[in-house]
């Protein structure tokens, strides 16, 4: 064995991200990526921290936005029902013409008219104008109805499930963000994993082919180490792609343009323990929990709709007053009469023809009332079967609460048991690096020395990455389980 073979520092997982940028260029280098990757990252980075995701995420949330949406329509809904019930005042007009070319003195029906009598003789005619017009309003009240009452609470309910839908989208969103942050900075952790393991695999390669350059190694020592080298590559191209995934997703959810890019400034490090026992975190889940609130409202809302369903059966009353103001113009622009003068002898004498015009014209007010009663008698079953599926819509939205509450349990102690494992699944890891780290040194003194395959030192390794691996995870499983009983709960936010 060479003397100029010396063991590589087993660094630390936490002093490793330092080394993050030029490691992941020198891997980019070797894996032959795009030229497009370089294009794009000569655009500087959004660096954000947690804090500031969550601040500029909320505040561009589509569905935050969408929400908001829904709440403005049901107010207006609301102000709809509460109109359906307010006095009505209409203004109406009319307006008409009618023309008539007759020879009869006598003229019925006339449009607006009536009847008319002219004295037009033997073989008269005359052509007759008329205009009338009338502008008037019309007020319309629904003095008794059944149906307004539960109309009304039924958009009430609605209005109040969509506030609290706003609220519950509100912990939603900021589960999301935290989740998709979470991911971003497991994924860049497990780049310095990779890193140490590379840069471990370079050095134990290089160690071989020295050892076998003096006849101490057989070939496969060499072929083993190049396919370990070969194994870690792709394993550092995989964290990179996840990385790379990780951060347009928490891009997207911050609702940011695609060719922005984004970066997380915090590292992955434990938040503290959630304080809360099982059972206060469970009853603070269930009775401040806007999801729930927005079921029970709609459950309302279906009832008030069972109620509104049978006031179809009852009768209604309203009230309708108008009044307004006309005016009548006739006019007879041409009116003609004739008559024959007859001698005892039986001869008659035609007399000239006599053309005359006149007009006339005259207005007049009126107004009326009038009370509408309506009572429901037969039709055909509408409100029968309308009643029936009120009353199992109303059903079905009961169960559906139940089992939110049952599924609000479940996460609740799915949460709170993730937490408390990953506890103990840290502390694990942690130990199990240290045992690594050594475990490594001591395997490559005694290959170097000869008194062990190079299999030792390989699972010795791979041992080592994988619980640095585990320890990332750990702690993104306990941050996540705490964030996921924020949610659940609403404490600590």
């Amino acid at each position: 064995m060479k003397s100029g073979l010396s063991v590589p520092a087993i660094v630390p997982f936490e002093a490793l991200a330092w080394r993050s940028r030029w490691l992941s260029a020198v891997a980019a280098a070797i894996l032959g990526l795009a030229p497009g990757v370089a294009v794009q990252s000569a655009t500087p980075p959004l660096v954000l921290s947690r804090q500031q995701a969550l601040e500029l995420g909320l505040g561009a949330s589509l569905n935050l936005r969408s929400q908001t949406l829904t709440v403005e329509e049901n107010q207006a809904l609301v102000g709809l029902t509460r109109s359906r019930f307010l006095p009505k005042l209409d203004l109406v007009a009319l307006g008409t013409f009618a023309q008539v070319n007759t020879e009869v003195g006598f003229v019925s029906n006339l449009p607006t008219i009536g009847d008319l009598n002219l004295n037009l003789g033997a073989n008269g005619s005359a052509l007759i104008n008329n205009t009338f017009v009338n502008l008037g309003l019309i007020l319309t009240f629904p003095l008794v109805d059944f149906g307004r009452g539960p109309l009304q609470q039924a958009a009430q309910a609605d209005l109040q499930a969509a506030r609290a839908e706003q609220e519950e989208q509100q912990r939603r969103s900021r589960f999301e963000i935290l989740s998709r942050y979470l991911s971003a900075q497991l994924s860049a952790a497990q780049i310095p994993v990779w890193e140490s393991s590379l840069a471990l695999s370079r050095r134990l390669l290089s160690d071989v082919n020295a050892i076998r350059r003096e006849g101490l190694a057989p070939r496969i020592d060499t072929f083993q180490a190049e396919a370990l080298l070969q194994s870690d590559l792709q394993g550092m191209a995989e964290a990179q792609a996840q990385h790379e995934i990780a951060l347009s997703g928490l891009a997207r959810v911050l609702n940011l343009p695609a060719e922005s890019r984004v970066e997380t400034s915090d590292p992955l490090q434990k938040d503290p323990p959630w304080t809360h026992s099982l059972r206060d975190s469970i009853s603070q889940a269930m009775e401040q929990r806007p999801a729930l609130e927005s079921l029970v409202q709609r459950q309302q809302a279906q009832r008030a709709k069972v109620q509104l369903a049978r006031a179809g059966r009852l009768p209604s009353m309203g009230l309708l007053v108008g009044g307004g103001v006309s005016g009548n113009w006739l006019g007879i622009p041409s009116q003609s009469a004739s008559a024959n003068v007859s001698s005892s002898g039986g001869s008659g004498l035609a007399s000239p023809s006599l053309s005359t015009s006149s007009s006339t014209s005259g207005s007049f007010t009126d107004w009326g009332a009038a009370i509408t009663v309506r009572q429901p008698l037969y039709d055909g079953g509408l409100t029968r079967e309308s009643i029936a599926l009120a009353q199992r819509q109303a059903a079905q939205a009961e169960i559906t609460v139940a089992q939110a509450q049952q599924a609000i349990i479940q996460s609740v102690e799915t949460w709170f048991a993730t937490h408390r494992a990953a506890a103990a699944q840290t502390t694990a890891a942690r130990a199990a690096i240290t045992a690594g780290e050594r475990s490594v040194q001591d395997a490559l003194l005694r290959y170097r020395a000869g008194l062990s395959p190079l299999t030792e030192l390989l699972i010795a390794q791979r041992n080592l990455q994988v619980a640095r691996s585990a320890e990332a995870s750990a702690i993104y499983r306990w941050n996540l389980s705490r964030a996921g009983l924020e949610w659940e709960t609403g404490l600590e936010r």
